[in-house]
């Protein structure tokens, strides 16, 4: 931003009368508040676009190894592996429904290398999930950030635009897109 959209934003703000009691505190919350907004901006009109041969192809799956602490492995049926590697209680819970019903056909938990690029940086949704629909149609479900909670507020920074911008890139792609708490919701 140039001086003068500072000045200008400081301005309008109407919160000049407040500097000379902390200055730097001020700058400090007035630079954070600019970022925040500059973010925001940049992710409400995020756009994803397909480029020609540059999806993931199933190989990658099967070439990258999966290594993870034996302690957070859990054994599963319906999995392209033997077992997944969980990083909380909720995503281990998450897993053991899903492995356990019938309309559930297949489902992968997400390495961390597959990532989709975002302003704010790489995110990596957690699930991909095949699931038998009543009509008998087969539909890929990509869940995103398996948490506790969906309010925004109640993430850490970052997340929420994360999933947010996860949405924009999976509607491109016409696959279906969840932010899921509980593997209920799927």
């Amino acid at each position: 931003l140039t001086r003068s959209t500072l000045a200008e934003i400081m301005i309008q703000s109407g919160r000049l009368g407040e500097v000379p009691t902390n200055p730097q505190q001020f700058l400090d919350q007035a630079v954070q508040a600019i970022k925040k907004a500059l973010n925001q901006l940049i992710i409400d009109g995020i756009k994803y676009e397909k480029i020609a041969g540059e999806e993931y192809e199933m190989l990658l799956f099967e070439e990258k190894e999966i290594e993870g602490y034996l302690s957070r492995l859990l054994q599963v049926h319906k999995s392209i592996y033997d077992a997944i590697e969980f990083e909380s209680e909720t995503e281990r819970r998450f897993a053991e429904v899903l492995d356990q019903r019938e309309d559930i056909k297949l489902f992968i938990k997400l390495p961390r290398w597959f990532t989709v690029d975002t302003p704010i940086g790489p995110y990596n949704p957690d699930w991909a999930i095949v699931k038998q629909e009543d009509d008998g149609e087969e539909k890929l479900y990509l869940v995103t950030e398996t948490k506790a909670t969906k309010e925004e507020l109640k993430l850490r920074a970052g997340e929420w635009k994360k999933i947010q911008c996860g949405r924009a890139h999976f509607a491109v792609l016409d696959v279906r897109f969840k932010h899921a708490v509980s593997p209920e919701e799927i």
